[in-house]
C-alpha cells in the first residue's frame, strides 16, 4: 500500500512539473507571437507607406526609386517569413495548449484515483469483519405469527389439555338434569361419545 502511494505521489508531481513546463512554453510562444504580429503590421503600413511616396513622388531620381524599390522588396521577404512563423507559431502554440490539457486531465485523475484506492483499502477490513460477525451469528429462523401455531406444538399446551366424563340422569316426571358423577380424564382415555373436552381458556 505504501509502495502505491508513493507511485501515485510520483506521478502526480511529474504531471504538475510537465504542466509547469509546458504552461512556460505556451507563454514564452504567446510572447514572440505577439512581438511578430506587431513587426509584421509595422512593415505592412511601411510597404504602403514606401508604396505611396514612390508613386506619388514623379520628380525624384531613378537612384532614390531604385533604392526604394529594393527596400520594399527586402520588406516583403521579411513580411513573408513573418507571415510563416506567425503560422508556425500558431501551430506550436496549439498543440502545447491541447498538451497541457491532456496534463491537467490525467493529474486530475491522478487525484481521484488516489483517494479511490485508498478509500477502496480501509473498506476492506470493514468487508471482513462484517463476513466474520455473519459467520458468528446465523441468521435466525423465521417464527410464525400466528399464536395458535406457536402454541399447539408445545409440551405446555399438551399439558393443558384434559377432559372431563360427566353422568347425568333426567328425571322424566319433573324433566330435571341430576349429575350423577364426573371424573377427569387425559386425552388419550377419552371416548368421542358423550365427551366434552376443554383446552385452556377455550370451549
Amino acid at each position: 500500500r505504501a509502495v502505491e502511494a508513493s507511485t501515485l505521489q510520483q506521478e502526480r508531481l511529474q504531471a504538475i512539473a510537465e504542466k509547469r513546463k509546458r504552461q512556460t512554453e505556451i507563454e514564452n510562444k504567446r510572447r514572440q507571437l505577439e512581438d511578430d504580429r506587431r513587426q509584421l503590421q509595422h512593415l505592412k503600413s511601411k510597404a504602403l507607406r514606401e508604396r505611396w511616396l514612390l508613386e506619388g513622388a514623379p520628380s525624384s531620381t531613378s537612384e532614390e526609386d531604385e533604392a526604394m524599390k529594393k527596400q520594399m522588396q527586402e520588406d516583403e521577404v521579411k513580411t513573408k517569413e513573418l507571415e510563416e512563423t506567425i503560422q508556425r507559431l500558431e501551430r506550436e502554440l496549439e498543440a502545447l495548449e491541447n498538451s497541457s490539457s491532456a496534463t491537467s486531465t490525467k493529474e486530475n485523475l491522478a487525484e481521484v484515483v488516489a483517494p479511490a484506492k485508498e478509500e477502496k483499502a480501509e473498506n476492506i477490513p470493514n468487508v471482513q469483519k462484517v463476513a466474520t460477525l455473519s459467520s458468528l451469528f446465523p441468521a435466525e429462523k423465521k417464527v410464525s405469527s400466528s399464536p395458535m401455531k406457536v402454541v399447539q406444538g408445545t409440551d405446555m399446551m399438551k399439558a393443558a389439555m384434559y377432559s372431563v366424563e360427566i353422568t347425568v340422569e333426567k328425571d322424566r316426571v319433573t324433566g330435571e338434569t341430576k349429575v350423577l358423577s364426573s371424573t377427569t380424564l387425559l386425552p388419550q382415555n377419552h371416548c368421542v361419545q358423550g365427551i366434552k373436552v376443554y383446552e385452556d381458556e377455550l370451549k
